[in-house]
């Protein structure tokens, strides 16, 4: 009977650590999942701040700007782009308030873990000392005494001990998971808490974005006094955007004119080559012939107008469709303030079309090539500044509103390759890319080709 009440208490023992084990898979889990989300807002974070920062610039600097036509239109854009930047915020408010929403969730159902286990816990070491308060001591001193020898009493005295241990230790990790529980319970009351600041931070931005929306509406009212000036202006814009394309398709129209001429060119020469190869190997002399066999030999060298070969190219347009949505950015920070395709004018209510992207980012930031290719042209453009194309075979992309550029024409970039600097406050876009890719004979979306928005840093 004695040996019955040993095993039923080893057995007890057994469970008792496989719920141990179990109770720390739970709290890995739940602390690796928190991880990643507390990794996403920090990320967030860092977006809205940067956001803020750009925001405060241009608030200075529409400030520092005279009511004049121009200077006032120029205001107007650059309220235009604040707002723009001010709805991103609200977005990132959003996405941050989710991820603290999920925070919850998995606080909750950790602390609702911690919480069974602790229960569970408890009652089976009740159970436990229960079953140790029946035998009672009376029964461990008997189970010694009628040990048949003094090596099964010292096997016996082990076990008792090892028991005794095991109760202290269950004891104190109750005392542990009774502490961490405390722990949770007040991880998730901060958490709620920070939930409601960011709803009250996004709240507070959408009335001041509804206040600057205000004063826009102020200025529109007094733009549309001169409408004449207005009119002319958004007739230059179309005119530039009209300007654009029609450069495109010259550049992709001479770049494939050349292209063909070379390869004219190579084929004709290197068919002369062949010929005078074949004639040299019928010469009779046998010093001449080897020299002039040396001579031919060689295939004709294609000229600098030549910036990949056919293969190359294929290749190079190839891996540019392939890498539709993983591009790299080509600055390395920065938001989207002006997406691509139809802008309705909020003073004419007439559409116009953007060609491309504008990232707003630090005055004069480092741009990059998103992919290899060739510059075929560096070119001032009204409306654009200073623009690089870059060609990728089938896909062309531009990098336009430049204070600085650092390539020249038919020169070779890789990706990565920094290419020049973005707009500052005297660009035409302001402090700001835009960027254009090209596919054939139309715009697409640089938006649906680049990865997503690289973290800004502080």
């Amino acid at each position: 009977m004695l040996q019955i009440r040993i095993l039923t208490t080893a057995i007890v023992l057994l469970l008792l650590m496989l719920s141990v084990s179990a109770n720390k898979a739970y709290a890995q889990n739940f602390e690796r999942m928190r991880t990643e989300v507390l990794q996403q807002q920090r990320e967030t974070r860092e977006t809205i701040d940067f956001l803020r920062q750009q925001i405060s610039r241009i608030e200075t600097q529409v400030t520092e700007t005279v009511t004049e036509y121009n200077q006032l239109y120029r205001q107007f854009e650059e309220v235009e782009r604040e707002l723009n930047l001010r709805n991103e915020i609200v977005v990132q408010l959003e996405e941050e308030r989710r991820q603290i929403t999920r925070e919850i969730s998995i606080l909750e159902q950790s602390y609702k873990e911690y919480e069974e286990d602790l229960n569970r816990m408890k009652e089976e070491y009740k159970r436990f000392l229960t079953q140790v308060y029946k035998q009672g001591q009376q029964n461990e001193i008997m189970l010694l005494i009628t040990s048949e020898s003094l090596s099964q009493a010292q096997i016996r005295a082990y076990y008792l001990a090892q028991f005794r241990q095991f109760r202290e230790r269950q004891a104190e990790q109750i005392r542990e998971v009774q502490q961490e529980l405390e722990v949770k319970r007040e991880e998730l009351v901060s958490t709620r808490e920070r939930n409601q600041q960011v709803l009250a931070e996004s709240r507070q931005e959408r009335n001041r974005m509804q206040q600057r929306r205000q004063q826009q509406e102020n200025t529109i009212a007094r733009l549309q006094e001169n409408r004449r000036a207005l009119e002319q202006q958004l007739s230059q814009s179309r005119q530039e955007m009209e300007d654009l394309s029609s450069l495109f398709s010259q550049l992709i129209a001479e770049e494939e004119r050349i292209r063909k001429a070379e390869e004219a060119r190579y084929r004709e020469l290197e068919a002369e080559r062949q010929r005078q190869l074949a004639e040299a190997r019928r010469i009779e002399d046998a010093a001449l012939r080897e020299r002039e066999v040396q001579r031919l030999s060689a295939p004709v060298r294609r000229s600098s107008e030549a910036r990949f070969t056919e293969d190359e190219i294929r290749a190079i347009s190839t891996a540019f469709a392939q890498g539709k949505g993983s591009l790299p950015w080509p600055t390395d920070t920065g938001v989207i303030s002006r997406r691509f395709g139809n802008y309705i004018h909020p003073v004419l209510r007439t559409s116009t079309q953007n060609p491309g992207i504008h990232i707003t980012t630090e005055p004069r930031s480092q741009v990059r090539a998103v992919h290899d290719g060739f510059v075929m042209q560096v070119i001032a453009l009204n409306g654009f500044d200073d623009m690089i194309f870059v060609n990728h075979g089938d896909y062309v992309t531009a990098y336009a509103n430049l204070t600085e550029v650092n390539v020249r024409r038919n020169s070779q970039v890789r990706a990565g390759d920094i290419i020049g600097l973005s707009g500052d406050e005297r660009s035409s876009n302001g402090a700001a890319l835009v960027f254009i890719i090209r596919d054939g004979d139309r715009f697409v979306d640089p938006e649906q080709w680049i990865s997503r928005r690289p973290r800004p840093v502080p």
